[in-house]
């Protein structure tokens, strides 16, 4: 059978690249009617519009360039936890091992799906994947550098919150999703509140954890701190593939709300 990402640049540089990927994926989900691809779908509704902004000479981000590297280099990682997948290849976290379970059954909603990619992309990608770049840049010791790339970082929660209606119509149009198309006709406004709740904590928590990565002294304490972060992301992941998720829409607005 057909690998989602041969073929593919599987190591995109940019969030230019990312996007080609991600699209290109999400298409061929699709067509084989892979519930993967609700994911894919909605990480690159984000994707381009951080790409747009990159773009853009008065755009919202001080350092477009690291943001742009840090996109390419967070689907890179995507990509990997995929390809892991197609071979049947065991992941290296937990919360990318419930995601991926959770696509297996045709019980869970696509908005779930969805969701736990985001918290295992997020709350465990996201923190190396930030690491990764600051050290490639050579901006780890520099105080004001770093002030600036967290404000970039912050910017991003400015799209996410611009993405999550457009985010619930794509679920709902393309992926049948009965969820997303409750939310949207019934509560859009706390459908944005909840999520942005969850995904702005998520990643002000991400930022505190690449500051510690930073400040680590030595590979047994960095090793400590990424455990650390594998059970967090992991308990996460188990709380939002929790059954009664799709069960009743008030159950899972609870639900995403603990889950913040």
């Amino acid at each position: 059978m057909r690998c989602c990402i041969d073929g593919l640049n599987l190591h995109p540089t940019s969030v230019h690249d990312a996007a080609v990927a991600l699209d290109t994926v999400t298409d061929r989900l699709l067509a084989a009617g892979d519930r993967r691809a609700a994911f894919t779908d909605v990480y690159g509704i984000v994707t381009r519009a951080v790409a747009a902004q990159v773009e853009r000479r008065d755009g919202m981000f001080l350092e477009p360039a690291w943001i742009s590297r840090l996109a390419g280099r967070f689907c890179e990682r995507y990509l990997e936890t995929l390809g892991w997948y197609d071979r049947g290849a065991a992941q290296d976290c937990g919360a990318w091992h419930i995601a991926y379970a959770s696509t297996a059954s045709r019980f869970t909603p696509p908005v779930q799906n969805a969701l736990l990619g985001f918290s295992a992309h997020i709350n465990y990608d996201l923190i190396f994947g930030i690491h990764a770049t600051i050290v490639e840049f050579g901006h780890g010791a520099d105080r004001a550098m770093l002030a600036r790339l967290k404000h970039d970082h912050d910017q991003i929660n400015s799209l996410l919150r611009a993405s999550v209606i457009e985010a619930l119509a794509r679920l709902a149009a393309r992926h049948g999703c009965p969820l997303s198309a409750f939310f949207l006709e019934t509560a859009p406004e706390v459908a944005v509140w909840v999520s942005m709740e969850m995904l702005s904590r998520w990643r002000e928590r991400v930022w505190d954890d690449v500051l510690a990565l930073l400040a680590a002294r030595g590979g047994s304490e960095r090793a400590a701190l990424s455990r650390g972060i594998e059970r967090r992301s992991t308990r996460i992941a188990q709380m939002l593939a929790l059954p009664s998720l799709h069960q009743a829409p008030h159950t899972a607005l609870r639900l995403l709300s603990r889950a913040a």
